[in-house]
């Protein structure tokens, strides 16, 4: 029983807060998420957002958006933006990237508290995978 009480103790300090939500989405309003979504169409979307929404936190903290773009199989760092978190019951927050045209190809965006990757989003820029996955609903829709 003790062990179990420290152990509690302990994954209470390490992680001061939970996280409700964290998505990738095409804008943020009034501190809200709209449009989420992991597919990123580089001709028409001017941003792509990432937004979290913290709760129960305990205390005051800096955590880290980290952008990372995959470039020959290897993921490479495009930002790393520290945003604060304060206590109280919720907090809402977000961080973006402008695309631009040559930002095709597989990103990821991480929450990273200290040297912990919380959380992970992996999503896609690119015009012809969207041309691709509509075509394949297309197809699926008038198959017999």
């Amino acid at each position: 029983m003790k062990r179990l009480f420290l152990i509690f103790i302990f994954s209470v300090l390490v992680f001061s807060y939970d996280i409700k939500e964290f998505v990738t989405c095409k804008d943020v309003e009034n501190l809200t998420s709209i449009n989420p979504t992991k597919i990123f169409d580089v001709t028409k979307d001017k941003k792509a957002f990432a937004f979290a929404y913290f709760i129960n936190i305990k205390e005051k903290k800096l955590i880290d958006f980290v952008w990372e773009k995959e470039v020959e199989n290897t993921w490479k760092l495009y930002a790393d933006i520290k945003l604060p978190i304060f206590p109280g019951i919720r907090w809402r927050t977000y961080s973006n990237i402008t695309i631009r045209e040559f930002f095709d190809g597989n990103w990821r965006v991480s929450i990273v508290d200290g040297n912990k990757t919380i959380q992970t989003i992996n999503f896609r820029n690119g015009i012809e995978f969207i041309c691709q996955s509509i075509f394949s609903v297309i197809l699926e829709e008038t198959s017999c």
